[in-house]
C-alpha cells in the first residue's frame, strides 16, 4: 500500500504539472471570449443637442464599428485624392 502511494503522488504532480499550460491557455481564451461579449456603454452628445445619448454594445461591436469608421475615412481621402487629380 505504501508503495502505492509512494508512486502515485509522483504520478499525479506530473499529470498536473502537464496540464496546467493548457488549462492556463483554456483560461485565456474564456476570459478573451467573455472580455470581447462584456457589454460597453458610451455616451456621446450629437451635434445640435445638449442632451447626451448613451450607446452599449459589446467590445467586438465596438471594435467593428472603429474599424469600419477608418475604412470610410480611407476611401474618403483616397477619392478625394483622386478627384484633385483628375482635375488638375
Amino acid at each position: 500500500m505504501k508503495l502505492i502511494k509512494s508512486s502515485l503522488i509522483p504520478m499525479l504532480a506530473v499529470a498536473a504539472l502537464a496540464t496546467s499550460p493548457a488549462h492556463a491557455a483554456d483560461e485565456k481564451k474564456a476570459e478573451a471570449a467573455e472580455k470581447a461579449n462584456k457589454k460597453i456603454c458610451k455616451k456621446y452628445r450629437p451635434t445640435g443637442t445638449r442632451i447626451a445619448k448613451k450607446t452599449c454594445m459589446t467590445q467586438g461591436a465596438w471594435d467593428e464599428l472603429k474599424r469600419r469608421a477608418q475604412e470610410a475615412a480611407r476611401n474618403s481621402q483616397r477619392l478625394s485624392g483622386q478627384q484633385s487629380r483628375e482635375s488638375g
